[in-house]
């Protein structure tokens, strides 16, 4: 019980930096850009699995991202708490808007339970894998995470090797997106893919994981 009032109180920041930063803009302009090239015929399914993992991007940078939010993790362990119930409630307070962002573009452009699904989940595995680069490295790596993601994390590895010779460069990207959360493993997800459920489930929780013990290095 005293994990689950951890979670919750690290959870309970989301509402005041969605109204006192900059995170609740980030994330309507993406909500927007996305829209906008929804328009320009890009599908669907790519609009919300985007929404899903790159307004989950922003999360992470907007509430563990800054300088600040890293030393408070210092005072934050100075309570009765444990690393792993900080990393959870911040992936949990990340977690939120991307959610509600993926739920109202879906319903802008077209509800379909399936891709709804889909997106969620896929901000669940890469928000993970965000908490996880954001808590050590800082906002840089969020927004390098988030042009990896909206430029390549769609392209299955099979396309990008295809492009040219596979040199050293061109495969160790192949094998980032062949095994990292990318955007291409989750699409089957709406099909009710296994593999790319549970391919998901393994980067939250290993996200978490890793989060958590960076946390307890700031001890």
């Amino acid at each position: 019980m005293r994990f689950l009032r951890c979670v919750h109180a690290e959870w309970l920041l989301v509402s005041s930096r969605l109204t006192r930063t900059r995170l609740g803009l980030s994330l309507l302009s993406l909500g927007a850009a996305l829209l906008w090239l929804h328009g320009r015929g890009l599908d669907p399914l790519t609009v919300v699995l985007q929404a899903g993992a790159l307004g989950s991007i922003i999360g992470a940078s907007g509430l563990a991202g800054s300088e600040g939010d890293r030393a408070a993790l210092t005072t934050a362990l100075t309570h009765p708490t444990t690393p792993l119930a900080v990393a959870t409630g911040r992936w949990l307070a990340m977690m939120v808007p991307a959610v509600v962002l993926t739920i109202a573009v879906a319903a802008a452009i077209g509800w379909q339970v399936g891709m709804v699904v889909s997106g969620v989940v896929a901000a669940a595995a890469v928000g993970g894998c965000a908490l996880a680069i954001v808590i050590p490295l800082g906002t840089g790596a969020a927004w390098t995470l988030f042009l990896s993601i909206a430029v390549a994390g769609a392209i299955a590895p099979e396309r990008l090797v295809a492009l040219a010779r596979p040199g050293v460069v061109r495969v160790a990207a192949a094998s980032a997106l062949e095994l990292g959360p990318a955007l291409w493993h989750y699409r089957d997800i709406a099909l009710g893919n296994l593999g790319a459920i549970l391919h998901a489930l393994a980067w939250t929780g290993l996200g978490i994981l890793l989060a958590s013990g960076f946390v307890a290095r700031c001890r």
